[in-house]
């Protein structure tokens, strides 16, 4: 058994260990970031290795123009896992609290925080149906820069506020406590993803997000096997539209939808490769090719220049034409040293390329402990259904920070909060613009005293004028 072999054994040895570590420390449940984060390392640090190499994978190092040695291959291992050790020490002592559910039920949603969430709805449904029109009818053109798509269309809040549509739905089943006429909704939700081909994204995290409110609505701390079967037909639809975008189009015009052909006479590995060797699960060939190019052809690294671009990237194009490509400051290009177009860093490469075994452990520490103290905030707050909601429909999008890094969810959780924030307001707006107030029962006998500034006293040295009163 090679030296490479017996790594592969250990990454997975050592992931089996996290999560009985996990397990033990009784913080375990659906509702944590490193469930999602296990998750993710799994499929792409994990299950992706193995079939890269005993399946030989290589799509993926064909495209980018890479070929790693078993140094540069070893080498991603060792950092996806300290990546992991990093972000999982850090959220469980963030995040460490009793995740325990209340015994009463949460109280129901209010008249108020109906009403609201119609007035929301009313008002982003034309939104929502002008960002659909602007990416069906050709305004979302653009151009390829240095690797990178720019619009010259429409701007990206045009054609991405299409995407408030999912957390609308996640709130009216939460409402509606999952019955059936909502449930019709995620239905057509589904059609209209499919058939635009795009996007795929919002198929997947909708799933997350919804089985995260179900199973927090029935009080349970794992989702059931009903749930997690439903993710079989949506991966393989995910799947499907990877090869062919116009998959559901073609079906519902009666054509037949055009399939990749496989040649005869071909092994089964080869067969496998043909059908599922893309780059939807390759972010372990992404960070390869990051830590073998960073810092050793790069010079550098980006001391975290990167995140500079949350400052310009909400500023539109049509209104900077001048607009930095990326990051305002930029240090290197991936590109420069083999084809990274459309590419993503993940997490872990992002805080390579910051800083490298530095970066990457400040990047995930930081990443876990911040993941942490929201989910202690999430359990704190398990009666209370609107910010509940809120952290489960964020908590849903984690999985595309995993895979992107940067600042890309910056711009997810926008268009996936904004709806619950806008609910929020005109709650209270509805709500008479009350404050909440803590009562205290006080015991007989208590004296209370009772204080007024005097007229024509000024603070600054002011007597204050009392009167007290027994109770």
């Amino acid at each position: 058994m090679s030296s490479l072999e017996l790594a592969l054994i250990g990454q997975l040895i050592f992931w089996l260990l996290m999560v009985l570590l996990f397990l033990i420390s009784g913080q375990a449940s659906l509702y944590h970031p490193l469930t999602m984060y296990l998750g993710f390392h799994a499929i792409v640090f994990i299950i992706r290795p193995f079939v890269v190499h005993w399946l030989g994978f290589d799509t993926m190092w064909n495209y980018m123009m890479f070929e790693p040695s078993p140094a540069q291959f070893m080498q991603c291992l060792a950092v996806s896992s300290v990546a992991l050790a990093a972000f999982a020490a850090a959220s469980l002592a963030g995040g460490w609290c009793v995740p325990k559910f209340p015994a009463a039920a949460s109280a129901p949603f209010t008249r108020e925080q109906i009403i609201a969430l119609g007035v929301v709805t009313a008002l982003l449904l034309p939104v929502v149906a002008r960002s659909i029109f602007a990416s069906v009818s050709g305004e979302g053109t653009g151009q390829s820069i240095g690797g990178v798509y720019v619009l010259t269309g429409a701007t990206g809040y045009t054609l991405e506020a299409q995407y408030m549509i999912g957390p609308l739905i996640c709130a009216w089943l939460a409402v509606a406590r999952f019955r059936w006429p909502m449930l019709v909704l995620v239905g057509a939700y589904l059609l209209y993803r499919s058939y635009g081909g795009w996007s795929r994204w919002t198929i997947l995290l909708l799933f997350v997000a919804i089985s995260l409110l179900y199973a927090w609505q029935k009080r349970i701390k794992w989702p059931p096997l009903r749930i997690v079967l439903c993710a079989v037909p949506l991966l393989m639809l995910f799947n499907l539209l990877g090869h062919n975008r116009d998959y559901v189009q073609q079906l519902l015009r009666g054509e037949p939808a055009v399939r990749q052909e496989l040649q005869p006479g071909l092994s089964e590995a080869e067969r496998l490769q043909l059908k599922y060797d893309g780059s939807d699960f390759a972010n372990f060939d992404f960070l390869t090719f990051v830590t073998a190019v960073v810092p050793e052809r790069t010079g550098t690294y980006t001391y975290g220049s990167q995140y500079l671009q949350l400052f310009t990237e909400p500023i539109p194009r049509k209104l900077w034409p001048g607009k930095p490509i990326g990051a305002p400051i930029s240090l290197f290009s991936l590109n420069q040293y083999g084809n990274f177009v459309g590419m993503t860093v993940t997490l872990p490469g992002d805080g390579w390329m910051s800083g490298g075994w530095i970066g990457l452990i400040i990047t995930m520490s930081i990443v876990g402990a911040a993941l942490g103290l929201w989910h202690r905030w999430f359990w704190r707050r398990i009666a209370d259904n609107v910010p509940c909601i809120f952290y489960m429909v964020g908590l849903a999008m984690l999985p595309q920070w995993y895979r992107d890094g940067g600042i890309s969810i910056a711009k997810f959780l926008f268009w996936n909060l904004a709806p619950l924030i806008l609910w929020v307001a005109l709650t209270w707006a509805v709500n008479g613009h009350r404050i909440a107030a803590r009562s205290v029962l006080l015991a007989p006998g208590t004296k209370l005293r009772f204080v007024r500034q005097s007229s024509g006293e000024t603070s600054k040295g002011a007597g204050v004028s009392a009167a007290a009163k027994s109770v």
